[in-house]
């Protein structure tokens, strides 16, 4: 069974899903390989960054036709679309996947029992499983998480219709003077969101974000939390490939020791969940 897709679709799914962020100087990808499926019209993929807990993405992108496949090497098959275009079939078997353009076909291996990143024993298949059950427990939609004893937790803030471009412009001041910190203060009080990056040796930069839609689940006004949280995961780079307005809802863990995780709803149930730093 093929799976037809629009090959610059594809090329977005691949390279957000790789969220590359810097790390002691170097941009490292966090994502080294994925399982796609079709679920109705659109093409999922769903996985954690490589340390498995502090970030969770689903995206998906529009498709006809219906099946699974894995990429072994997300890098490499971003090679490979480069030399294609417009409407693209995939066609897999059990040990590699066809792409088919105009005129045009490529083989590469794939396989679900290979290591989903280079220094894990885990597969594709497991390390895929393990996120399908974790993003299982997220209610996009409504923005709510399922804990594993039966609680539907809220989040405590909801910020709407944010605009992609302007975040990405507060966050992508990280790399002024060659900083690169991946380091993202993000305070939320009242109506208003600063975001506040790098360091004054070099440039330190707070965004001021008024008039945002925001919403507090569960609690009069008054009682509304002002909350501070810290976050890495190259948030730069996850907004430079967004285009339309996200949603932004926040938990409060910290009774767990677990801070104020992030989700990021992008619309047909897509999300990108990011732990926050504080312990």
């Amino acid at each position: 069974m093929s799976i037809v897709v629009e090959t610059e679709s594809l090329k977005w799914l691949l390279s957000l899903m790789q969220r590359k962020q810097t790390i002691d100087g170097k941009s490292i990808t966090q994502v080294h390989s994925l399982s796609l499926k079709t679920e109705g019209s659109r093409l999922v993929g769903c996985t954690r960054v490589k340390d498995g807990v502090t970030s969770l993405m689903r995206l998906s992108i529009p498709c006809s036709g219906e099946g699974e496949f894995v990429l072994t090497d997300i890098e490499a098959a971003l090679g490979v679309l480069k030399y294609h275009g417009g409407a693209l079939r995939l066609t897999p078997s059990e040990d590699k996947v066809k792409f088919k353009s105009s005129g045009k076909q490529t083989t590469l291996a794939a396989n679900k029992e290979a290591r989903a990143f280079p220094h894990t024993p885990e597969t594709i298949a497991i390390w895929t499983e393990k996120s399908h059950s974790l993003a299982e427990k997220i209610d996009a939609d409504n923005m709510q998480y399922n804990t594993n004893d039966g609680q539907c937790l809220d989040v405590v803030v909801c910020l709407s219709d944010i605009s992609t471009t302007t975040l990405y412009e507060a966050f992508r001041c990280d790399s002024m003077n060659g900083q690169k910190f991946n380091k993202y203060t993000m305070e939320y009080t009242g109506g208003e969101l600063t975001i506040t990056v790098g360091d004054e040796l070099k440039g330190k930069t707070t965004t001021q974000m008024n008039n945002i839609v925001h919403s507090y689940v569960d609690l009069p006004e008054h009682d509304a939390p002002d909350i501070k949280a810290t976050y890495n995961g190259g948030l730069e780079y996850i907004f430079h490939h967004l285009n339309n307005d996200v949603n932004i809802g926040v938990w409060d863990f910290t009774h767990v020791g677990m801070g104020y995780p992030m989700l990021i709803t992008l619309g047909d149930g897509d999300f990108i969940f990011q732990a926050s730093n504080e312990a």
